[in-house]
């Protein structure tokens, strides 16, 4: 057994375990809280729960990676614990936080994750307004390679604007492009979340991209996510063509528990 996978199983059966354990104490915190009323329906509630924890696999046409997470919230500071697992070798654990600032109209987000191989990514995020709102963001890495959920630029700049429909219900888009390797990489969301009862809501995520790869090809290409929401569990399956800006299309579907 080589190291890798030896790394990769310790990684599982801890966060495994950190899951059970804070899915317990979930359970026994929320069996003490009082019914309020109005209260929000079980969807709309979902978001307050501390913890989550999330199984993704990617599917290349040569090959197939594997990727593990686990968040918890301890007050305004989220921090997680997550894998990420190729069977050809390329595998990588990872630790990050985030502190969660907001104020009135303001939301601001500073991130900062660090990868078993050293690579380093820091990241701030922040929403001005309170119905409508811009986005702004920033996110650099010391350019060692990261596997991670997200597929965008890391070199980047973000720019947006959204407007909250409904406490659950919202439209917002945004820009992220690169500022620092002179790639000309840019990705385009349009995204729509929309409930469609007390229990059960979904988010479109539209995608354009464009922008030269690492061949030196320049590429435009589309791409569409959906991420399906229960109050305790979800799911999301992605389509990315160009991935990273690659010659490979990848799909990735994911399943989650939240408590």
């Amino acid at each position: 057994m080589t190291t890798a996978s030896r790394t990769w199983q310790w990684l599982l059966c801890a966060i495994l375990i950190c899951s059970a354990n804070l899915c317990a104490l979930g359970f026994a915190q929320q069996s003490d809280q009082s019914q309020q009323q109005p209260q929000p329906t079980p969807v709309e509630r979902a978001d307050d729960k501390k913890s989550k924890v999330t199984f993704g696999v990617y599917f290349l046409s040569d090959d197939r990676n594997y990727d593990i997470n686990l968040r918890h919230q301890f007050g305004h500071v989220v921090a997680w614990i997550a894998g990420f697992y190729d069977p050809k070798g390329d595998s990588q654990a990872r630790i990050g936080a985030e502190y969660d600032f907001q104020h009135k109209w303001l939301l601001f987000i500073p991130t900062l994750e660090v990868g078993s191989n050293g690579a380093l990514a820091g990241s701030v995020y922040a929403e001005l307004g309170s119905k409508n709102y811009g986005i702004v963001g920033y996110s650099q890495t010391n350019l060692r390679p990261f596997n991670d959920l997200f597929f965008d630029p890391s070199e980047s700049v973000q720019l947006g604007a959204g407007r909250k429909i409904s406490e659950y219900d919202r439209i917002y888009g945004y820009s992220i492009f690169d500022v620092r390797l002179h790639t000309h990489q840019q990705d385009t969301h349009l995204l729509w979340r929309h409930k469609l009862n007390s229990t059960n809501g979904i988010t479109f995520d539209g995608l354009f991209k464009s922008g030269r790869g690492d061949d030196g090809r320049y590429v435009r290409a589309s791409g569409i996510g959906v991420y399906y929401d229960r109050p305790s569990w979800f799911w999301k399956l992605y389509y990315d063509p160009h991935v990273n800006f690659s010659p490979q299309t990848m799909v990735r579907a994911g399943v989650g528990l939240k408590f």
